[in-house]
């Protein structure tokens, strides 16, 4: 119940059976929203949810829902009710995509939990709201000269290090880890959030392989993403090498592989600063880290690899490649077409006998749009 969840959560099992005694005694067809949503996000806490999932919650609900919907009882909620907000968000300028990750993310999940856990609803008012089709922005990877730029920047670079130094005063010089950290980012397909997590321990440097494990965001670690995110990557021998120029003794197997100027592991959002400081005086176009998994996708397809291997090497399904890459797999295709026209000569008039290539005088041309030329196919009459 409440109070092992909470135990297992690390809580106070007292704090829960407070609000689970709250809870009892407001449910009625009264209760509010507003009051189910004070005893429902007192779950939303690590490990039963992620920091950064429990922190959107709060944004969404307290910021956009209980304005509007906090004294509606829970019990009669319609889905008119949630059509009237949605239009309402629209119209105070917030993007179709972030409307629907409030009501039809955050909101949708405290629902579903009032309905299938409290039993408080006798019916599901998401029932009947339609969204339309929400633009997805495409992947924006990074030509090959950029690639390198950028990579070649975070080896060159002079970090400020204050913390070790500090009876010294500043001082600054290149930082190893961020230089890998980017290297790997581009040469992997890993999230940033996942090779944030990644400690030494997960690393055969000599096998050439990466466990993904674990995921890093918002100062917390926990599962990655999806269930496939969790894989064994493999390492180019360049890869390799620069790993072994930060690696430590064997002691520091726990270790994170990717630390900050102060020895801390990396996060991905405040490594965002120096990213952007390297994009503005590159000259490129501003992007943020996750374009390095795009461009490693869209290389590998431009490369022809192996789709399989490349699903099981970056934790992207087919289907999403298909979606998000389809241009990238044209190449793929190019390649079953030429075998379809390695079997039909006719399809290419040079491979052609030259007694079966037929030069046309201008009088017999087929004229545009004639469906039944004359001269080209018998008629029957």
């Amino acid at each position: 119940g409440r109070m092992g969840g909470a135990i297992e959560a690390g809580s106070d099992p007292l704090k829960r059976l407070g609000t689970a005694e709250q809870l009892e005694e407001a449910a009625s067809p009264g209760m509010s929203v507003g009051a189910y949503y004070e005893t429902w996000i007192a779950d939303k806490e690590p490990p039963l949810a992620r920091r950064a999932q429990a922190r959107d919650y709060r944004k969404h609900i307290e910021g956009y829902v209980l304005p509007r919907l906090g004294h509606v009882p829970i019990a009669t909620l319609k889905a008119r009710d949630i059509l009237g907000l949605r239009s309402e968000l629209l119209h105070r300028g917030l993007s179709l995509k972030y409307v629907k990750n409030i009501l039809g993310g955050s909101l949708k999940a405290m629902v579903r939990d009032a309905r299938e856990i409290d039993e408080l609803l006798a019916h599901n008012p998401f029932v009947g709201v339609r969204w339309g089709r929400t633009p997805v922005p495409g992947p924006e990877p990074f030509g090959a000269d950029e690639r390198q730029r950028i990579i070649a920047w975070f080896r060159d670079r002079l970090f400020r290090f204050d913390g070790e130094y500090r009876r010294d005063g500043d001082r600054v010089r290149p930082h190893p880890p961020y230089y890998a950290y980017v290297h790997m980012l581009f040469w992997t397909g890993m999230r940033p959030s996942e090779a944030s997590a990644l400690r030494w321990r997960d690393v055969d440097l000599d096998a050439g392989v990466a466990q993904v494990s674990r995921s890093r965001h918002l100062w917390e670690e926990s599962a990655p993403k999806t269930a496939q995110a969790s894989r064994t990557i493999e390492l180019l021998p360049e890869t390799v090498r620069v790993l072994r120029g930060i690696a430590p003794a064997k002691e520091g197997r726990e270790a994170h592989v990717f630390t900050n100027v102060r020895g801390l592991p990396i996060e991905p959002n405040s490594l965002l600063r120096h990213w952007y400081v390297c994009l503005r005086e590159l000259g490129v176009r501003q992007r943020g880290l996750y374009a390095t998994k795009d461009t490693y996708i869209s290389t590998a397809l431009t490369a022809g690899v192996n789709t399989s291997w490349l699903e099981a090497q970056t934790g992207v399904r087919y289907e999403t490649m298909r979606r998000h890459y389809g241009k990238w797999l044209r190449a793929e295709g190019a390649d079953q077409l030429q075998k379809i026209r390695d079997l039909a000569p006719e399809l290419d008039p040079k491979k052609l006998p030259k007694s079966e290539v037929r030069e046309t005088s201008r009088d017999s041309e087929c004229e545009r749009g004639d469906l039944n030329p004359h001269g080209f196919y018998p008629t029957g009459s």
